[in-house]
C-alpha cells in the first residue's frame, strides 16, 4: 500500500471524453424540375429522405452510378443511410442524366463527410463498488478511481490456479484463497493496471517488513455504468484471460451516470 500511496501523490491526469454524435434525418423535396436542397452535406450515418411534391409530374431520384433508385412516380417518399464518406452524385432520370448540370435542375448531390468518433464511456468515481463475474460466484472485485489523479486501483479476491491438497489447512481463512492488488492510471474508458504481489507480511502486524513486487498487468475496460471486462496477464502463474464483470448492488449507478454525463459535455 506504501507503495501505491506514494504514485498516486505523485501522479496527475485530466480525461477528455468525445461528444456524442446523433444521427439524423435529411429531407430532399422534390419539386418541378428541381430538387430542393440539390447539395446537400451529412455526416456518415445520417438518413436522407425525398420526398414527391410535384403534384402530377413524376420524377426520380436515381444514383448516378445506378447503385440505387427510387420509384418513378408522381407521389413517393425514398429513404437511404448513407455510411461512408464520399461525394455521392444523383439526378431524375425523368428530366436529366448523370452529371448532367449538376447541382441545377434534376441533379442534385450529397457530401458524406466522415462521422465522429463513436463515444466513449469515461470512467469516473462512479464506479467504485464491489464489481463480480455471476458465473463464478465467492470471488470478485474491489474498484476505487482516484479522478483528480487519474488513477486506478483494484483489489481481486479470488482463488488459487488449483485447490490445496486435501488436509492442507491455514490458521486464519481458507487455504485456497488468494487476493491480488494492481494500481495504475487510466483514460477515457480504460485502464491499465500493473498487478502488485504483496508477500512476507502475517496478520495485524508491522513485522515481519512486507515486500511488495510487480508481477503482470490488469486491464479494466468499461462500456457503461453496470458492465466492463477485466483483461488479465500474470506470467508467474501462466495464466492470462478476460473476465465480464458487473456490480454486486447497483445503488451507485445513477451516481456514475451523473459523473459520465458531467464529463461529456
Amino acid at each position: 500500500m506504501g507503495k501505491m500511496l506514494f504514485r498516486i501523490s505523485a501522479t496527475i491526469g485530466f480525461v477528455l471524453v468525445p461528444a456524442i454524435a446523433i444521427a439524423e434525418i435529411h429531407v430532399i423535396t422534390v419539386n418541378d424540375n428541381f430538387f430542393s436542397p440539390n447539395d446537400l452535406t451529412i455526416q456518415a450515418g445520417d438518413t436522407v429522405r425525398w420526398t414527391n411534391a410535384a403534384g402530377g409530374n413524376s420524377h426520380d431520384a436515381t444514383a448516378d452510378d445506378f447503385s440505387w433508385a427510387s420509384v418513378t412516380a408522381s407521389s413517393f417518399t425514398f429513404e437511404r443511410v448513407f455510411d461512408s464518406a464520399g461525394e455521392v452524385l444523383y439526378h431524375c432520370t425523368v428530366h436529366s442524366a448523370p452529371g448532367l448540370n449538376r447541382n441545377t435542375n434534376m441533379n442534385g448531390r450529397i457530401t458524406v463527410q466522415a462521422a465522429a468518433p463513436a463515444p466513449v464511456f469515461p470512467i469516473n468515481a462512479g464506479l467504485n463498488d464491489s464489481w463480480f463475474n455471476p458465473a463464478t460466484p465467492g470471488q470478485g472485485f474491489f474498484i476505487t478511481v482516484f479522478p483528480d489523479l487519474q488513477m486506478m486501483f483494484l483489489a481481486w479476491f479470488t482463488y488459487d490456479t488449483e485447490r490445496p491438497m486435501p488436509g492442507v489447512g491455514a490458521i486464519l481463512g481458507e487455504p485456497g484463497h488468494r487476493w491480488l492488488t494492481a494500481f495504475g492510471p487510466y483514460f477515457a474508458d480504460t485502464a491499465t493496471l500493473e498487478v502488485e504481489l504483496t508477500q512476507g507480511g502475517v496478520f495485524d502486524s508491522i513485522e515481519p517488513a512486507v515486500v511488495q513486487s510487480a508481477d503482470g498487468t490488469i486491464e479494466v475496460v468499461f462500456s457503461d455504468c453496470n458492465a466492463g471486462s477485466v483483461n488479465y496477464n500474470i506470467p508467474s502463474a501462466a495464466v492470462s484471460g478476460q473476465i465480464p464483470i458487473e456490480r454486486i448492488a447497483l445503488d451507485n449507478v445513477p451516481t456514475c451516470e451523473a459523473e459520465a454525463e458531467a464529463l461529456a459535455q
